[in-house]
């Protein structure tokens, strides 16, 4: 008799379990998508960070070429105009440099009386990957005449 009124325990305890477990194990993969994106932004994100510093780098390297010397105004003013465009084989092919801005700062006393110092801001932005994983980075480097 008492063998009877515990019949259907064992049932309604497979069942809990069986739900408790399902819920546990959709809860462990929706952490482990979200540790996936999160790693994908990361390493996106440091390839658009480089990206956009190379593109730094070859905008200096305008301003500061090894066979010539150009006024830097003159050259901040070609890269404002697009007449001078990095070589798109300079960049990782994932990614895209999307903007590189040229622009005065402004001026600082310079080393003799009366002689200022030009100083001009170089931005450049990249972006990365696409769809719900596009990233975007923005460096920039202030450049003294």
């Amino acid at each position: 008799m008492f063998h009877n009124k515990q019949k259907g325990n064992v049932l309604i305890v497979t069942l809990f379990v069986i739900i408790v477990m399902g819920y546990l194990a959709a809860s462990l993969m929706k952490v482990t998508w979200s540790n996936q994106s999160g790693l994908t932004r990361e390493f996106l994100g440091t390839k658009a960070w480089f990206t956009a510093q190379s593109s730094n780098d070859w905008v200096l390297t305008q301003f500061f070429p090894l066979s010539s010397s150009a006024a830097v105004k003159t050259r901040c003013d070609d890269i404002e105009a697009k007449r001078v465009k990095p070589d798109s084989d300079l960049f990782d092919k994932a990614c895209k440099v999307t903007t590189i801005e040229c622009q005065e700062a402004g001026k600082l006393p310079g080393d003799f009386p009366g002689k200022e110092v030009e100083l001009y801001v170089v931005k450049s932005v990249a972006v990365c990957g696409s769809g719900v994983s596009k990233v975007q980075r923005q460096q920039e480097v202030w450049v003294r005449e």
